[in-house]
């Protein structure tokens, strides 16, 4: 009987591999070539992460260096944000015209030259010009690379092996407060700059001589299924199909509508969730960007800064594996608790003088609650939508996530704008996190009347319906 189901698993699987394009990579054993993909995008999520943040260290000594107003760094924190949320769809249609590969690659050498760049900026605004070009290249490095990894990944682990890649952002955000602390004191806030320049630049020729194509670009491109064949050979997987041109482009289009992410009821439950990506995002930032300045106006040097923002991005990483431990037994009812925990520890901050072993403790909660639930939104909308439009339910939930992350450093400026203690924007951080408190409350009561349990599942939907995949046909 054993025998027989793994003969029907097999056919099965044989089936599958003849009607989408991921089939044979499904079939393949990981072997080193799907590891050097996944290794190579770990490391643009690596420096997507110091890239990102690196400017929240860089900005006290400019203060200093240059007398900038501390009010003024508002516009280039947020600058890097908004080219990221622009570049990101716009380069989307370039990797799909020109390939992911040119794409990933022109993108680590943007955000690297944009880093290098902050070197010779003098002003405000040669600053806010060099966060725009980063967060350009940032835009495009970021989706590029989980698409690589997702694409290069057999289905049974995909999940595991995109979390796994996608945690090295947080740990690529924690790198500038170690270093900040180890290496500032001896080489100057440049030697910040010059890793974050370089790096990027270093890893886009690696990137440009072994990085594979993206499958499904050359599956999507006819005159291009010769070298699909031969790196389907490359992967172990089978070679002989190929899908046709017109199914892949229709099974795209239709993944992008957002209309679909209203249908059958969906609306009131996506709109919550876009409401928890954008409190998350807004908090997130918020802290992130600003706190290096605010432990500097409680008389911390710049070193114990970069190690109180480095507790804060590593409880992150944390936070991102105990969500992926609980998520299945705890459901959705983990959103509202991972925000409520984080407010009294925000407002502490604020509010008392504290001795340092306090302020780790308000640091390293907070963090490890925005680190869960930037993991439990995405995991959550990922369980929620039916295959045919989970991309475009993640893609404008994390859409939310970033329109919240711009938002957030404003409002610090504001703060400072209207002459407030600077470690009251860190009591403005729980604002969004009550907000996201209250619409994951609603979520759980929509979750609960629409699945009858705290688990979304879009499998156990009697609303979700099936769309044929795209068929294939065999190259002789």
């Amino acid at each position: 009987m054993a025998a027989s189901d793994a003969q029907l698993e097999k056919r099965e699987r044989t089936v599958a591999g003849a009607s989408d394009v991921d089939g044979p990579l499904d079939m393949a054993k990981p072997g080193g070539l799907m590891i050097l993909v996944w290794i190579l995008c770990g490391l643009v999520f690596f420096l997507d992460g110091y890239d990102l943040t690196v400017i929240t260290f860089i900005a006290p000594e400019l203060v200093k260096e240059f007398g900038f107003d501390k009010s003024a760094l508002g516009p280039v924190f947020v600058s890097s944000l908004v080219g990221f949320a622009l570049a990101g769809p716009l380069l989307g249609l370039v990797g799909d015209r020109y390939g992911r590969k040119l794409t990933i690659v022109g993108s680590c050498l943007a955000f690297g030259l944009g880093t290098l760049a902050m070197l010779w900026a003098t002003t405000i605004s040669q600053m806010i010009l060099c966060r725009f070009v980063i967060g350009v290249g940032l835009g495009g490095a970021m989706p590029t690379a989980a698409a690589m990894v997702a694409e290069f990944a057999p289905k049974k682990s995909r999940n595991r092996i995109l979390a796994l890649a996608a945690s090295c952002v947080p740990l690529g955000a924690m790198a500038p407060g170690v270093m900040t602390a180890v290496l500032v004191p001896t080489y100057g806030w440049h030697i910040l700059a010059i890793i974050g320049g370089v790096g990027p630049i270093i890893l886009a020729a690696v990137l440009l001589l072994t990085m594979p194509e993206s499958v499904k670009y050359l599956a999507n491109n006819p005159k291009k299924h010769g070298e699909l064949k031969s790196l389907l050979k490359r992967l172990d997987a089978s070679p002989d199909w190929v899908p046709r041109l017109e199914n892949q482009l229709t099974e795209k289009s239709d993944g992008r509508s957002v209309g679909r992410l209203f249908d059958g009821g969906k609306g009131p439950m996506t709109l919550m969730l876009w409401l928890a990506f954008f409190s998350t995002g807004m908090a997130l930032f918020l802290i992130i960007s600003w706190l290096p300045l605010v432990l500097q106006s409680l008389n911390y040097s710049i070193q114990e800064a970069g190690k109180f923002s480095a507790i804060f991005a590593g409880a992150g990483i944390l936070g991102g594996i105990v969500i992926a431990l609980l998520v299945s037994r705890v459901g959705v009812l983990l959103l509202p608790i991972l925000f409520v925990i984080a407010i009294p520890f925000l407002l502490a901050f604020s509010w008392y003088d504290l001795p340092q072993a306090g302020i780790v403790l308000c640091v390293l909660i907070p963090g490890m609650s925005v680190g869960a639930l930037q993991v439990g939104c995405s995991t959550i909308a990922g369980l929620f939508y039916p295959t045919r439009v989970r991309a475009a339910g993640i893609g404008w939930g994390l859409g939310a996530g970033r329109l919240g992350s711009i938002v957030g450093p404003m409002i610090g400026s504001a703060i400072l704008t209207l002459e407030l203690p600077a470690k009251d924007m860190i009591a403005f951080a729980a604002i969004p996190m009550a907000i996201g408190t209250i619409g994951s409350i609603f979520l759980v009561v929509l979750c609960k009347q629409r699945f009858g349990s705290l688990h979304v599942n879009e499998s156990s939907d009697p609303q979700a319906t099936i769309v044929p995949t795209a068929e294939l046909t065999a190259v002789k």
